[in-house]
């Protein structure tokens, strides 16, 4: 009979406890820690290069980090507001990029650029018109920029158009273009070795350089800063399937030896 009392205290026991049971672990929680902005980002007030050969780096530079898929500037948007606001205040962009109309060509991405650094002027071929080179004088003049870049790039439509229709009108106002790119066909002429493409590869690299030239030539302004090297006008060539911009060499400038006095 003792044994009774014994039973029912130990099954009183295990009722109470699945009653109440024990509290499960605490889960372990991870603290948020807020993702801090690129190595590379910038302040959005931060001064553009100096110099015409900083400019150009700083351009190079932008270049090759969105060949490597490694964009700091234009991803970064957690200045995108401070940036906003320092712009209302007005601009400061160290380069000109003259470049074809070409919906492949994001000249702000492809040289890692953001808002307020690069003064863009965009004309099918890559070769502006009057309003655009008074776009580049006054960017250079009252704006400050150091470079401008006049960049074709591979497989220009442009370029193709002008060199089937060989010298023959373009319908509706696409007659500019060959105006645009006068002598560029007299200048490069295709080499009997070489097919269509290959000849169109030689016209993009030329009407480039020949476009950065035809800039200098017909502006006085830009002409005289060059030769002053306070500012460069360089050719380049875009590559559309590798992402790399190839600078040419430099625009020079003639300068006129001084008037002899007797």
């Amino acid at each position: 009979m003792r044994t009774l009392p014994l039973i029912l205290l130990t099954v009183g026991l295990t009722l109470a406890a699945d009653e109440h049971p024990a509290p499960a672990p605490k889960a372990k929680t991870t603290a948020k820690v807020a993702s801090a902005p690129p190595a590379h980002a910038a302040a959005p007030t931060e001064a553009g290069p100096a110099t015409p050969k900083a400019a150009l780096a700083e351009l190079s530079a932008g270049n090759d980090r969105f060949v490597a898929g490694k964009r700091t500037r234009t991803l970064d948007t957690g200045h995108d507001a401070a940036m906003r606001a320092a712009l209302v205040k007005g601009q400061a962009p160290f380069a000109v990029v003259i470049t074809c109309s070409d919906s492949r060509v994001p000249d702000a991405l492809l040289f890692d650029q953001e808002a307020g650094r690069l003064f863009t002027i965009r004309e099918a071929g890559n070769a502006p018109d009057l309003q655009g080179l008074a776009s580049a004088e006054y960017a250079v003049e009252h704006l400050g920029s150091k470079v401008i870049v006049v960049m074709g790039h591979t497989s220009c439509g442009a370029v193709k158009a002008v060199r089937e229709a060989n010298g023959k009108p373009l319908p509706g106002n696409l007659w500019a273009l060959q105006a645009g790119m006068t002598g560029l066909l007299e200048s490069t002429p295709q080499d009997p070795n070489e097919d269509a493409a290959a000849h169109i590869a030689h016209l993009e690299t030329a009407n480039a350089r020949r476009q950065a030239q035809t800039l200098l030539d017909r502006s006085p302004l830009l002409r005289d800063l060059a030769a002053a090297e306070k500012l460069s006008v360089v050719p380049a060539l875009y590559n559309l399937a590798s992402g790399k911009v190839q600078f040419f060499k430099a625009v020079a400038v003639a300068v006129s030896a001084p008037e002899a006095h007797h």
